[in-house]
C-alpha cells in the first residue's frame, strides 16, 4: 500500500504519464526484499506466553468477538499508511529536487573526486531520488515490523559454538529477528542494488539505466546518507504517536492482556529479586564475624 500510494503521488506530479518513482527493478525487488522479516514475524510472533494464555483462557474472546478487525483497527491503519506516505514523499522527494540535491562541493564523500567533474555529486535525478526514497521505505518497513512484533528473537551470541554439554543447536540459537532484517532485508538489499549496477556495466539492456547509480547515491551525496537516517525515524515517529493514542484511550482486549502481563512479570521479577537479597543477607548473618579484624592481638604479642 505504502508503494502504491508513493507511485500515484508522483504521477500527479508527472501529469500521469506514467514515469514511475522507483526504477522498474527496484520495484520488482520489493517482494524478495521485505519477506524474510514479515515471514519471521508470522512464523514466530506471539502477543501473550503461553503460560498466560493457560491461565486466562478468555484472551480468545478478542479474537470470537472480531475485535482485531474492527472499523476503528482499519481506521487507524489507513492513518497510518498515509502518515508513512507524506513522510517518505514530501521529506525525500521535494529535497532532492529543485536544487537540493546538488552536490556539497568537493568536502565530505566528496573530497577525493576530481574537481573538473563537479556532477558525479549531484542527485536531483530521478534515478538517484528515487533509489533514495525507496531505500528508506525499505528501512521503515524494517523498523515497522520490529516495532509491531511481540517476540523479538535475541538468539545466544555466538549461534555456532564448539563448547561440551551444550544441547542446543544452531537453529535454537540464531537470532531470526535480528538476521532477517540485517541480512534478509536491508543487506540483501544493498547486495542487489550493488549488483544490479553491476550487471548494467557487462552488458547493454534494460539493465544499463542503473549503472553506477548505487555508487553515486551511496559514495558521493552525504544528503542521501542524511535522509537514509533520519526520514524511517520520523515516519515511525507518526507511528509511535498514532498506536500511544490508540492504546490508551481505545485499547483492545488483547492490549489489555498485555499490560496485565507485562505488570504480573515485573511483580515476579521484584520477587525473585527480593528473594535473592534475603538469601544474601542470611548468608552475611550466618557467617561468624572475625574476633581480630585490624590484627590488633598479633600486634601485642610481638
Amino acid at each position: 500500500a505504502v508503494m502504491a500510494g508513493m507511485l500515484v503521488i508522483y504521477s500527479s506530479q508527472t501529469v500521469y504519464s506514467g514515469t514511475p518513482l522507483y526504477d522498474e527493478w527496484l520495484i520488482a525487488m520489493l517482494n524478495f526484499v521485505a519477506a524474510f522479516p514479515i515471514i519471521m514475524l508470522g512464523l514466530f510472533d506471539r502477543c501473550l506466553s503461553k503460560e498466560y494464555v493457560k491461565r486466562n483462557p478468555e484472551v480468545y474472546k478478542a479474537t470470537k468477538d472480531n475485535e482485531l478487525i474492527t472499523f476503528r483497527t482499519l481506521l487507524r491503519w489507513v492513518l497510518t499508511v498515509f502518515m508513512h506516505l507524506f513522510t517518505l514523499y514530501y521529506f525525500t522527494v521535494p529535497p532532492q529536487g529543485s536544487g537540493g540535491g546538488m552536490t556539497s562541493s568537493f568536502v565530505g564523500l566528496m573530497r577525493n573526486e576530481d574537481e573538473d567533474t563537479p556532477g558525479n555529486g549531484e542527485g536531483g535525478d530521478l534515478k538517484s531520488g528515487g533509489t533514495v526514497t525507496f531505500t528508506c521505505m525499505i528501512i521503515l518497513l524494517a523498523y515497522k515490523v520490529l516495532y509491531e512484533s511481540k517476540s523479538l528473537l535475541h538468539g545466544r551470541w555466538p549461534a555456532f559454538t564448539c563448547k561440551t554439554g551444550v544441547k542446543e543447536g544452531f537453529f535454537s540459537r540464531c537470532a531470526y529477528t535480528w538476521q532477517s532484517i540485517t541480512f534478509g532485508s536491508i543487506g540483501f538489499y544493498l547486495w542487489a542494488i550493488a549488483l544490479y549496477q553491476v550487471m548494467g556495466r557487462l552488458f547493454t539492456s534494460s539493465l544499463s539505466s542503473f549503472v553506477d547509480v548505487t555508487n553515486h547515491v551511496l559514495g558521493t551525496r552525504s544528503m542521501s546518507w542524511m535522509l537514509i537516517t533520519f526520514v524511517p525515524i520520523f515516519g515511525m515517529a507518526f507511528d509511535v504517536s498514532i498506536k500511544v493514542f490508540s492504546n490508551m484511550f481505545y485499547p483492545t482486549q488483547t492490549q489489555i492482556h498485555l499490560e496485565v502481563e507485562s505488570k504480573e512479570r515485573g511483580q515476579r521479577r521484584l520477587q525473585r529479586f527480593e528473594e535473592k537479597a534475603m538469601r544474601n543477607s542470611r548468608r552475611v548473618q550466618a557467617t561468624p564475624p572475625d574476633p581480630d579484624p585490624h590484627g590488633l592481638g598479633e600486634q601485642v604479642a610481638l
